[in-house]
């Protein structure tokens, strides 16, 4: 199975817009596509005016991240990033911690290496596990 196929739609009655609990409060996601073979994800992710994300990251999948609006700052490597920026991840690239003064949106794909074998431990597979997407 991969994602499914959708053709230029209106995201606005695409799924719900959900709070991610476990990224700290103020950030939600709305879900655009997903492989549930592979954990494949594409995303808008909202973060609120004053959220934070207090922990640097690095994860065992990679992500692609495109500011839409808005702008975080990476505390750490001091970076503002706004509307325009982008950000390609491979697997285990530190970034973080965030701060957003003003809220953000941005879109996100976050998919195993495609460099590698599926990886059924990867942490893209939790959702698989836990979640109806």
């Amino acid at each position: 199975m991969a994602k499914q196929t959708i053709e230029f739609s209106d995201t606005l009655p695409m799924g719900e817009w959900r709070e991610v609990k476990e990224a700290g409060e103020g950030i939600f996601e709305k879900i655009l596509s997903f492989d549930p073979e592979t954990g494949n994800i594409s995303r808008l992710l909202r973060l609120q005016s004053g959220a934070r994300i207090e922990k640097t990251q690095a994860h065992d999948f990679c992500e692609e991240v495109y500011i839409l609006e808005g702008y975080m700052i990476d505390t750490a490597k001091e970076i503002t990033a706004a509307a325009g920026y982008y950000a390609c991840r491979p697997v285990g690239m530190i970034h973080g911690p965030y701060v957003v003064p003003v809220s953000c949106l941005s879109f996100e794909t976050r998919y195993q290496d495609p460099a590698k074998p599926l990886n059924p431990d990867c942490s893209l597979m939790q959702r698989v596990r836990s979640e109806k997407i």
